[in-house]
C-alpha cells in the first residue's frame, strides 16, 4: 500500500546540504561566511557555483575581486559554522570571536582556513543575477587537502576523514532556527577554543 504524500510550499529542500566556511576578500576586509548554496556545475576545468544575497557583506568582496575559498570544516566545528553564520562582519570581529587562523592561498587572494581539512581556491568565470540571490560560477584553479582525507588516489574522499564532514539534512534556511542564537553560539565558541 502506498502511503499519500502531502503537497508542501516549494523551498530548497536538498538532502544533504553541504555547509561549507567562504573566505573572501583582501587585506583588512578580508571575511569568513557559513554558506549551504555551494554546488559542483562543471568538470574540465573544475566548476562550483555558490548563491550569496546582495544584501550580504561577503556579496560585494566576491563580487568587486572575483575570488573566494571554499574551506570544508570537520564535524566538531559545527557550532563555529552555526555562529559565523549568524553574524555579520558589520557587528561582530568573526576572526576575534572564533579564534580562527588562516594561511595564504597559493593562486587567489583570499586566504585558506587552517582549521578546515579541504580548501578549494576559486576564481569567478560567470555571474548570474537571481532574484534573491547571486550565483557566482568559479572554476577551482587550486585544491588543499591533508593527508588524512586523501584515498590511495590521492583524491579527497570523506569516508577517510575522521567522523565525516559537516553535512547537514535539512531545509536551506534563509532565516536561523530558533536555537542559533548568536550570543549563545559565540558562548560556545568560546568554550570550544577555550576563551577566557
Amino acid at each position: 500500500m502506498t502511503m499519500a504524500k502531502i503537497k508542501l510550499p516549494p523551498n530548497t529542500t536538498l538532502y544533504p546540504v553541504p555547509v561549507v566556511l567562504i573566505t573572501c576578500g583582501t587585506g583588512e576586509q578580508t571575511n569568513l561566511f557559513t554558506l549551504n548554496r555551494i554546488a559542483s556545475c562543471n568538470a574540465e576545468p573544475p566548476m562550483i557555483s555558490i548563491s550569496v544575497r546582495p544584501s550580504r557583506a561577503s556579496h560585494d568582496l566576491i563580487d568587486q575581486l572575483g575570488e573566494f575559498v571554499v574551506n570544508i570544516p570537520w564535524p566538531d566545528m559545527e557550532v563555529i559554522t552555526d555562529f559565523v553564520g549568524t553574524t555579520t562582519c558589520r557587528e561582530t570581529d568573526k576572526w576575534q570571536e572564533t579564534g580562527l587562523t588562516t594561511q595564504p592561498a597559493a593562486i587567489v587572494v583570499p586566504p585558506l582556513l587552517d582549521a578546515c581539512p579541504v580548501n578549494l581556491e576559486c576564481r569567478v568565470r560567470h555571474t548570474l543575477r537571481l532574484p534573491s540571490h547571486s550565483l557566482f560560477v568559479a572554476e577551482v584553479v587550486a585544491l588543499h587537502a591533508l593527508p588524512d582525507v586523501l584515498n590511495g588516489r590521492n583524491e579527497v574522499d570523506f569516508q577517510q576523514a575522521r567522523g565525516g564532514l559537516v553535512y547537514q539534512a535539512a531545509v536551506v534556511r534563509e532565516r536561523p532556527a530558533d536555537n542559533f542564537q548568536p550570543d549563545t553560539l559565540r558562548q560556545k565558541v568560546h568554550e570550544l577554543r577555550g576563551f577566557q
